[in-house]
């Protein structure tokens, strides 16, 4: 018996470790709510996040091409991106169906503003073209 435990033990330790995967999506926002989530109107916004719920790192790119860090949440099967700054919070939920709704609060000079983005996603991973949409 003890033969057996080290052996399992042995076989634990010299496997490959759990390699953390990013998880990549291009998404586009087709609805934009600005000033308390009203004011609701068609658009067409590009976003790209490199999400990481394993590590807990992600980085989302906005239209402008600016970059932000964040942190990565996974909860059944919707992946969460978090992202904080000087100006205020953002929180976007990506559902493993492609549905993603995107929200914020930001401080412009002496304004606070509120919105929400809604959109679909398409998961890239690995070019696999495959994914949600």
């Amino acid at each position: 018996m003890k033969h057996i435990l080290t052996t399992a033990v042995l076989a634990t330790l010299m496997a490959a470790p759990v390699m953390a995967q990013d998880r990549t999506y291009e998404c586009t926002m087709t609805e934009a709510c600005r000033q308390d989530g009203g004011n609701c109107a068609p658009d067409n916004i590009p976003y790209n996040f490199t999400l990481n719920a394993t590590t807990g790192v992600g980085e989302m790119e906005q239209r402008e091409g600016n970059f932000f860090d964040g942190t990565v949440h996974e909860s059944d099967g919707a992946m969460h991106f978090y992202f904080t700054n000087s100006a205020g919070v953002e929180l976007g939920t990506i559902t493993d169906t492609g549905r993603i709704i995107y929200t914020g609060n930001m401080a412009l000079g002496d304004s606070l503003i509120h919105y929400r983005l809604n959109g679909t996603c398409t998961e890239t991973t690995g070019n696999a073209g495959g994914g949600s949409k």
